[in-house]
């Protein structure tokens, strides 16, 4: 079982970049005509440098663009970019890599700027690579320009923060002779951070905060039930100081409640899952055995003991299969387990000896499998490996779970 689910966590990065996933769109020629059909939509961390586009979705021919072959593209309802020819900086904000002067220099290029916010008299684009990210800002119709922000070390170790963003924009507020009450305070607090800008910029289109690109939630709760196997064994066990060198295992089968919440790197596509989870569990396993005495007599022995368990686990859940209303996805992470016991206890010959000192906290690594039925449902397999709760030299347990659940999707789609 855990050599199959090895092998799936292996082959699935292949499939994650292998697979297609294309969306009704269009694309605006240089000659300005208009082309309909569908685009491969890519959850794309940095601009893309070119996109696959089909006139029909189930056609064979992929026809691919670039920003040197044409003005525009829209996946419909969800992201536009457009072409850009001109300057963009190079200098690093990024703290790691700060320089330790002023750095100015700039670069020519051809590149997709997305779209973030547009109205009657300003537009707000965006560019990711992987030096970091810019923002460009026009006027509606007009060329864009980039929003300059610059991050460096002084002499004396210091680190600037020089905002000419903030200057330029109001150059634009003050040529388009814009009178919006608390307008240019708001400026001034700004970060260059997409949020904020947008914000602006709706602000000055008056768009009464409606953005350009349609809003999908970038996170979701969800609350799932699942019926496990849990294995516990126990072994090296000594008792009154006779060592019973037995290994000891039993299976049992019980209801696991978890709950949480899930954070997209990009709502619109969803291949990339942070998940957040709390699991409630227990297991209560019971074991009759013989020891010997050392007269050379045996005697009757049950050890016993009820474990609770609440789960704290971080993941990176991936849709391998990735479609609207069916994915199929992979998911690891690491559970940190808080655990209390009740009924920890040997009896031998119906006399009770305390059991041995078992770990409040203690950790494993689940693996699931699964998929979402229409956004709403969620199906899952889920294997968790053998991992130890003893906290004695002389004892140990460890459980291994695998388990079929469902999970209830809630949130904005």
């Amino acid at each position: 079982m855990k050599l199959n689910l090895t092998a799936l966590f292996l082959i699935v990065p292949f499939a994650l970049f292998a697979q297609s996933n294309y969306h009704p769109g269009y694309i605006l020629k240089n000659n300005r005509d208009t082309l309909k059909g569908f685009i491969n939509y890519r959850e794309w961390r940095q601009n893309p440098k070119s996109i696959d586009f089909k006139v029909n979705k189930t056609e064979k021919q992929v026809l691919q663009f670039n920003p040197q072959s044409i003005k525009e593209f829209q996946i419909t309802g969800l992201e536009t970019y457009v072409a850009y020819t001109g300057e963009i900086s190079t200098n690093q904000t990024n703290f790691s890599n700060l320089p330790e002067k002023l750095d100015t220099t700039l670069k020519s290029d051809t590149i997709f700027l997305q779209r973030l916010a547009t109205g009657s008299h300003m537009t707000l684009y965006k560019y990711t690579d992987e030096i970091k990210t810019r923002f460009f800002v026009a006027e509606t119709n007009g060329s864009p320009e980039e929003l300059k922000y610059y991050e460096y070390y002084t002499n004396a170790h210091e680190i600037v923060d020089k905002q000419v963003f903030k200057g330029q924009l109001i150059s634009y507020i003050n040529k388009l002779n814009l009178q919006i009450p608390g307008l240019v305070n708001k400026l001034d607090q700004a970060r260059y951070e997409q949020t904020d800008l947008e914000q602006l910029i709706n602000e000055v289109n008056n768009n009464d905060k409606k953005t350009f690109t349609k809003k999908a939630s970038s996170s979701r709760f969800f609350a799932g039930i699942s019926v496990g196997r849990t294995t516990t064994e126990v072994s090296e066990i000594t008792i009154a100081g006779l060592p019973t060198d037995i290994l000891h295992g039993q299976a049992a089968t019980s209801p696991r409640i978890n709950l949480g919440v899930d954070f997209f790197d990009n709502p619109n596509v969803q291949r990339f899952v942070f998940r957040g989870e709390i699991a409630f569990s227990y297991a209560n396993p019971n074991y009759a055995y013989q020891i010997a005495r050392v007269d050379g007599t045996s005697a009757h022995t049950t050890y016993t003991f009820n474990q609770y368990t609440a789960s704290v686990a971080p993941q990176i859940l991936f849709n391998f299969y990735n479609k609207d209303d069916f994915k199929v996805y992979i998911d690891a992470g690491i559970a940190f387990n808080f655990s209390s016991y009740t009924n920890n206890k040997f009896v031998i010959d119906e006399s009770d000896i305390a059991g041995p000192d078992l770990a409040p906290f203690w950790i494993n690594f689940p693996l699931q499998a699964g998929m979402v039925l229409n956004k709403k449902i969620e199906v899952c397999f889920t294997y968790i490996n053998k991992a130890s709760f003893s906290r004695t030299s002389t004892f140990d347990a460890n459980n291994q779970t695998v388990s079929l659940g469902v999970k209830f999707l809630f949130g904005k789609k």
